[in-house]
């Protein structure tokens, strides 16, 4: 058992061999759940005034779930599982709220880990196989999860902004896709803090992006750390802090 603090932990999920297989992982976990149903109104007694987790399997019968879940209890994290064949869904979570988007097939340990990071870091986590699908948001001129404050890119702009990046900003800038906060990549690159800030903020100013979140989209989008196969690592983290 954890000996971090619990989280109030609520699973959704239909299917009942999912629903319990979410289940045996968190038990031994800080996130044991403490009700699993298939309905929302059949999870009991939810705390609406401090955080709790919902750990949500999404499809097509139930499309709002997660906004639902967001405006009832507006504290809680969010955390969407759908197959694979349903990608649709987890895109559709995101921009209701959820907090983190998985498909069913994830293993274990990144699962555990996934939650790990949004209770503790506040990231967005996205299924890095999610991308290579090339799901087209509504607005197709726009690639996102909801973000507080949007950019376009101009197509065909990657490679000159990439040129003005520097080695050390582009290195950088994948430590945070990878969902780094300044604190961890000053420690992995073994300089100070107040150094990683001058280069986050100057990789800011130089792709146009006004937060971390926005720099990990914007390196999202133009594949900059594809490995080979095409796809980049799981999870990839989207840092939705402030931080800067």
């Amino acid at each position: 058992m954890s000996l971090e603090p619990a989280v109030p932990t609520f699973i959704l999920q239909r299917d009942g061999l999912v629903r319990e297989g979410i289940r045996l992982i968190l038990s031994t976990t800080r996130f044991s759940p403490q009700a699993c149903a298939i309905e929302l109104r059949d999870l009991g007694e939810i705390p609406s005034d401090r955080p709790v987790l919902f750990v949500v399997g999404v499809g097509p019968n139930d499309p709002t779930i997660c906004s639902r879940i967001r405006e009832h209890y507006p504290l809680a994290v969010v955390v969407a599982v759908a197959d694979e064949s349903d990608p649709e869904s987890l895109s559709n979570a995101l921009e209701d709220g959820a907090s983190a988007a998985l498909f069913s097939s994830v293993s274990p340990d990144a699962f555990v880990g996934t939650l790990q990071a949004v209770i503790n870091e506040g990231l967005v986590l996205i299924d890095a196989r999610l991308w290579s699908l090339e799901i087209q948001p509504k607005n197709e001129e726009r690639l996102s999860p909801p973000l507080q404050n949007e950019i376009s890119w101009v197509p065909g702009d990657e490679v000159q902004v990439t040129k003005q990046l520097s080695s050390r900003e582009i290195a950088i800038l994948e430590r945070i896709v990878q969902g780094d906060s300044n604190k961890h990549v000053a420690r992995f690159f073994n300089i100070a803090e107040p150094t990683v800030k001058a280069h986050v903020k100057a990789i800011l100013r130089k792709i146009g992006a006004s937060n971390r979140t926005q720099a990990a989209m914007w390196a999202v989008h133009h594949r900059l750390f594809e490995h080979p196969n095409g796809a980049m690592s799981l999870p990839a983290l989207l840092d939705n802090s402030s931080e800067h």
